[in-house]
């Protein structure tokens, strides 16, 4: 597993764009988008119910607030590191604040890698292809990067 620093440097300026371009559509409805990446999550990766256990029955989505909570939570942590793409100490500072949720509840960097699959299919919904797909896979590398 690469340091994180060096998980950054793979952010180049054209994963950079591509990653601000989608964050402007994805970003736009945190809430919505949020809860679609966590149900597609669930749907797709069942065992990653159990990291979720407070927030009760995933099934109902929208209409579940601690489900809707944790999902607005991760967009504007993903706003954050969509802010600090130009500055990798900053970035860098961020991830590792987010990783220290995920490291108390042991979740390893591969389970964490899961999120790609969702995410992918959730910026397809809103006609981002694989180019898109691979930037924010190379961001969730920086996550990974640090559990």
């Amino acid at each position: 597993m690469p340091s994180v620093y060096d998980a950054a440097a793979q952010l180049t300026a054209d994963v950079k764009k591509d990653l601000r371009d989608s964050w402007k559509v994805i970003g736009s409805d945190k809430k919505g988008n949020g809860v679609a990446l966590m149900t597609t999550l669930f749907a797709d990766n069942q065992e990653t119910i159990g990291y979720f256990k407070r927030l009760g029955d995933v099934s109902q989505g929208m209409a579940n607030d601690k489900l809707r909570g944790h999902s607005i939570t991760l967009m504007y942590a993903l706003q954050n590191f969509i802010d600090q793409l130009d500055n990798p100490d900053d970035l860098v500072c961020v991830v590792e604040k987010f990783a220290v949720n995920h490291i108390t509840r042991k979740i390893s960097a591969a389970e964490f890698g899961k999120i790609n699959g969702p995410n992918k299919k959730v910026l397809a919904s809103k006609n981002f292809g694989d180019k898109y797909a691979n930037a924010w896979a190379k961001l969730v590398a920086v996550v990974q990067a640090a559990l």
